[in-house]
């Protein structure tokens, strides 16, 4: 009997935990950040070593709408995963040219393609 009321309780937990209940306990925001978003890729220049990644990131992640952002020195540029149709480029062109600072002044343009695959010079990493 204990087994069975321990199994139940289980199954229950579970239940909550996936959200089978009313569509689930998921804030609606969270919903909404599991679409499929939009892919830009963009091609940095003005950086001068794979340090600079990090304050691109926060500058990509501030912007509102954002999902995600793979920042990559050795490939030089960034992938950013938007809500659909709630950002531009130009959004993110700016977040990245306003973390400039005094030693770097980065420079940022949409790859069409999305591709970045090229080993930057000197980096040796791919």
């Amino acid at each position: 009997m204990r087994s069975i009321r321990f199994s139940s309780m289980i199954l229950v937990a579970m239940a909550i935990i996936q959200g089978v209940f009313g569509g689930g306990f998921l804030p609606a925001d969270l919903h909404a950040s599991s679409r499929p978003g939009e892919t830009i890729t963009l091609k940095v220049e003005g950086w001068t070593c794979a340090s600079c990644e990090k304050d691109l990131y926060k500058a990509l992640m501030r912007v509102s709408g954002v999902q995600s952002a793979d920042v990559s020195y050795s490939r030089g540029g960034a992938i950013v995963v938007v809500d659909r149709g709630k950002v531009t480029a130009g959004q993110l062109i700016e977040a990245i040219r306003g973390a400039s600072n005094i030693f770097d002044s980065y420079q940022a343009t949409v790859v069409p393609n999305g591709s970045l695959s090229k080993k930057r010079e000197g980096s040796g990493i791919f």
